[in-house]
């Protein structure tokens, strides 16, 4: 027991550290990125502590962190990181083998059988698949519903249906033309030009009683390509929350519709493409066809009413629990999903999502900006959005830009210069800012403060100076915005850069979101003597993050995996923060 307790210890703390030091940007699939598929189970928890886990089960729990590693794994990205996990997983399985199994029996994917279609089977390269015979097999018209809207393209619903399904699927039609007649196995509900699309696929829904519902858009044609039987065998074989096909769009261009999602930084990517496959089916994080799904699911997550055609199905997608697959021999007919290149059509989702970049994988990027209101500081735990970095690294560079027209060699100070050094930009969780200058330049400072006024900053003095004798308290002045405070400290040190006020251009500049400003001749040896271990994040004092221990984890987020939890990230890195690549 010993032996196998070290060697998982080993291991397992192999996999954990590989996991939680490299993986940041690369296995973050959506907002609960670190939760299983339900495909897999787990019994501890990567956080939970060595001294509390349970020896008893040592070869359950080492399962446990192999099918970490193997999620790590198949969505990792760069090339560092794809090789540590691939030797991390080779250790593995040496462990497991130890066991009288292996790393990829353990992480496969189980199968289920399908309990409303028959199995399918291969037969050769000629033939291909064909289905067996079975005694449960349910009529398709008897377990789905189609729910699509139409706007006034299809005058009369049949000519949706050609050969395959010729109708006798029971569909719910939302019509906003004003052209739909009500068939024996079409229901219609005319719906006001006013009603949003999202509000109106809900009426739809209301209305289905069959256990999954098809929810297709813009589709021109329904017919024997869609393969809904598939679809239906897949969901419930692969156990997905929804499953879709590929697309044909009226160009006859195909594409897979199968799309990864990272959400990060206030930023949501999304890049056409798959890493996993199982039965022919891809697993994706967002659909851009037609797509599967059971309907009591449908129910409960629902569309979102107040959001406009762009971002609708995206914010559906980000709400649906679950995986989700496309099949892409099942293929849609449909018009290429048209995504709008003016932010005003992305303004609802973006802001509900408090955005502050959209990116698609075709070059499509959506800029929401900061002109709405927002919040700065949502307690202990938190980072700040991009809007509330901005607006403080603004803050801090009018005051830099001040000092230079009036001729004063100011310097990034505490907490602001260790974020230059870091990350060259204001640190995500900072509270303040922080500026220096020497004593003799107050009264210069304090009268150049008045020119800020024009951008909205109020400039005033807390504490004048007597003598500028090293022995007083500092004087400071300070600066604030509308979220934001700065203080503005006089030293009265002329040791280091301020030797010669005649030596400011040899000051070290440094990059501060965007624009180039002073600090101490050595950046990072000064930043080192104040903070050791500079190079390891840790929280604002105010926050349990002072001392001078390197090793402080960030306090956990009440919202679990929320996008502007400070633990998401980790305590070491900068590339981290950059805008998000899928």
């Amino acid at each position: 027991m010993k032996k196998y307790f070290a060697l998982y210890l080993g291991i397992g703390m192999v996999g954990i550290l590989v996991i939680y030091t490299c993986i940041w940007t690369d296995i973050q699939r959506s907002t609960n990125h670190h939760a299983f598929s339900k495909n897999y189970t787990k019994s501890a928890s990567l956080d939970t502590p060595i001294d509390h886990l349970d020896v008893s089960d040592i070869k359950r729990q080492i399962i446990d962190v192999a099918l970490y590693l193997k999620q790590a794994r198949l969505h990792a990205r760069c090339s560092k990181t794809s090789k540590a996990l691939r030797y991390a997983c080779e250790h593995m399985d040496r462990v497991l083998k130890r066991f009288g199994t292996s790393f990829e029996n353990v992480t496969k994917r189980k199968e289920y059988k399908s309990d409303s279609v028959c199995p399918e089977y291969y037969v050769d390269n000629i033939y291909g698949y064909r289905v067996q015979n079975c005694s449960y097999s349910k009529r398709i018209e008897e377990i789905v519903t189609i729910v699509r809207l139409d706007y006034g393209s299809h005058a009369d619903s049949t000519k949706f249906f050609s050969n395959g399904y010729g109708g006798y699927i029971l569909a719910v039609v939302g019509d906003y033309g004003g052209n739909i007649k009500e068939q024996n196995r079409t229901h219609v509900i005319h719906l006001a030009s006013s009603i949003k699309e999202g509000e109106a696929l809900n009426k739809l829904i209301a209305r289905v009683k069959t256990k999954y519902t098809l929810v297709v858009k813009n589709m021109t044609a329904l017919d024997s390509d869609s393969r809904i039987e598939r679809l239906v065998r897949e969901i419930e074989r692969l156990q997905v929350t929804a499953v879709g096909g590929s697309i044909r769009n009226s160009d006859s261009v195909w594409s897979l519709g199968c799309h990864q999602r990272v959400l990060r930084n206030y930023t949501v990517a999304y890049e056409e493409g798959y890493d996993e496959s199982m039965h022919d089916c891809v697993f994706c994080d967002h659909v851009d066809g037609p797509f599967l799904i059971r309907t009591d699911k449908l129910k409960q997550v629902q569309f979102d009413g107040n959001l406009t055609p762009m971002g609708l199905y995206e914010d559906f997608f980000m709400r649906l629990e679950g995986e989700v697959a496309v099949c892409p021999d099942a293929m849609f007919y449909m018009d290429s999903p048209r995504r709008s290149e003016i932010t005003t059509d992305w303004e609802k989702f973006g802001r509900k999502r408090y955005l502050y970049k959209l990116k698609f994988s075709m070059g499509l990027t959506i800029h929401f900006g900061c002109n709405y209101p927002y919040q700065c500081k949502k307690g202990k735990g938190y980072v700040r959005s991009p809007c509330c970095v901005q607006e403080l690294a603004d803050l801090n560079n009018g005051v830099m830009e001040m000092c230079e027209k009036a001729g004063v060699p100011c310097q990034l100070n505490a907490g602001t210069h260790l974020g230059a050094v870091k990350l060259y930009k204001v640190i995500p969780w900072e509270i303040d800012g922080d500026i220096k200058f020497w004593c003799e330049d107050f009264r210069t400072l304090e009268k150049a403060g008045i020119t800020l006024r024009s951008k909205g900053i109020k400039f005033g003095t807390d504490r004048k100076p007597r003598n500028c004798s090293a022995s007083e308290q500092p004087s400071i002045l300070s600066a604030s915005s509308k979220h934001w405070h700065i203080d503005i400290w006089a030293t009265s040190s002329i040791t280091g850069s301020y030797i010669l006020r005649s030596q400011s251009r040899d000051l070290t500049r440094i990059p501060h979101n965007g624009r180039l400003v002073y600090v101490n001749k050595n950046p990072a040896l000064a930043t080192r003597n104040v903070y050791p271990g500079l190079f390891r994040h840790k929280q604002h004092p105010s926050e349990g993050g002072g001392g001078t221990n390197v090793h402080n984890r960030f306090t956990s987020c009440l919202v679990v995996d929320n996008q502007d939890c400070i633990d998401s990230y980790y305590e070491e890195g900068n590339i981290q923060f950059k805008y998000t690549l899928v």
